[in-house]
C-alpha cells in the first residue's frame, strides 16, 4: 500500500512539475542573436518616417499556440550626455534618467490574410518599456562618435531587450507581427517634443530564425510615409502596414515563447517541437530518479 501511495505521490510530483515546466513557454521562434551582441544592424523609425515594422512568422512544432511572452531586440544610438537637463523629467511619455528612459512600446499580432496581406487583430500589448543609455564614444580605436564593444569593434547603437508578457493571448501557427512606437514626427501619436526616442531602432537580424522559419525571406511589413523607401515606390498604401520586398536578409531581431494548443480529441493533440519535448522528458526523468532515490529505502524491503 506504501508503494501504491508514494509512487501516486510521485506522478503527482512530476505532473506538478509539468505544469511548471511549461508556465513560462518554450521557445517557438527566434531571430535574437544568443549571445547578444554589442550592436546589430537596425530600422531607425524616426529617421525612415516609420510607425510600424515586423513581419510574416510562422511558429515551431504545432498549429496552434497560448503565447507566453515575446521579447524584441532594440538599438539605442541615444547619448546620456544629450539629456543630462532632461533627468528626473517626462517628455511626452518618456520618462529621462541617468540610466536610460522609457518610452511606451506596442507589440501588434495579426492574422495572415488572403495573399499574405495584413489580417484581422488577434492582439495589441502595449508596456512602457526601459532602454539603457548607449555607452559614451571612445575606447581603444574607436573614434568620433562611436565606442568600443566587448568584442574590440566599434558602434554607434548599443542593443537591449525588451519583453511583452502575452500570457492567455492565443494564435495560429502563422502570424504577422508588428512593433510600432511614438517618435517626434511618426507613430501613431506623433510626439511632436524632441526626445532620446528620436534614436531608438528595431534590431534587425541577419541570419535565418534558429527556431521557427520565415516563409516570405526578404520580405517586411512596414508602415512608413516615406513613398520612395517602399520597394514598388510607394504607389499605393503609404501610410499603411503593408507588405514590403527586398530585404535581402534581414528580419526583425524578435523572440516568441509559447505553448501548443491540445485539443480536447487527444487523438488531435498538437506536437512541440522534438527538442523541446526531448528536454521536457529527460527534465521529468531526472526529476524521477531523484523522487525514487529519497523513496526507495521505503521500496525496497517491501519488495525484497
Amino acid at each position: 500500500m506504501r508503494v501504491i501511495v508514494k509512487v501516486s505521490v510521485l506522478c503527482a510530483i512530476l505532473f506538478a512539475f509539468s505544469q511548471a515546466a511549461f508556465a513560462d513557454g518554450i521557445d517557438i521562434y527566434n531571430t535574437i542573436p544568443n549571445p547578444l551582441p554589442p550592436n546589430v544592424p537596425s530600422l531607425g523609425y524616426e529617421a525612415t518616417g516609420t510607425s510600424e515594422f515586423g513581419g510574416l512568422i510562422h511558429f515551431a512544432g504545432g498549429s496552434s499556440y497560448s503565447l507566453t511572452s515575446a521579447t524584441v531586440a532594440m538599438s539605442d544610438w541615444a547619448l546620456a550626455s544629450d539629456y543630462a537637463s532632461y533627468f528626473g523629467t517626462t517628455i511626452d511619455g518618456a520618462t529621462i534618467t541617468a540610466s536610460g528612459f522609457d518610452i511606451p512600446l506596442t507589440l501588434n499580432i495579426y492574422n495572415v490574410g488572403a495573399g499574405d496581406t495584413v489580417g484581422s487583430s488577434i492582439d495589441t500589448t502595449t508596456i512602457k518599456a526601459f532602454i539603457p543609455w548607449r555607452p559614451a564614444p571612445g575606447g581603444g580605436p574607436c573614434t568620433g562618435t562611436t565606442y568600443e564593444g566587448s568584442d574590440g569593434k566599434c558602434y554607434n547603437g548599443s542593443l537591449s531587450t525588451v519583453t511583452f508578457d502575452l500570457t492567455g493571448v492565443t494564435v495560429p501557427g502563422q502570424v504577422i507581427y508588428g512593433l510600432a512606437f511614438d517618435t517626434t514626427h511618426y507613430g501613431a501619436s506623433p510626439t511632436g517634443v524632441p526626445g532620446p526616442y528620436e534614436s531608438l531602432n528595431f534590431g534587425l537580424s541577419t541570419v535565418p530564425p534558429t527556431v521557427g522559419s520565415n516563409p516570405l525571406p526578404g520580405t517586411a511589413y512596414w508602415n512608413t510615409t516615406n513613398a520612395g523607401d517602399y520597394a514598388d515606390g510607394g504607389a499605393a498604401g503609404v501610410g499603411s502596414f503593408r507588405q514590403d520586398q527586398n530585404w535581402a536578409s534581414y528580419s526583425g531581431a524578435i523572440e516568441f515563447s509559447g505553448n501548443p494548443v491540445f485539443a480536447a480529441d487527444p487523438r488531435a493533440m498538437e506536437t512541440p517541437e522534438p527538442s523541446s519535448m526531448l528536454l521536457f522528458g529527460t527534465g521529468l526523468l531526472g526529476l524521477a530518479g531523484a523522487a525514487f532515490r529519497k523513496i526507495g529505502r521505503s521500496v525496497l524491503p517491501l519488495n525484497s
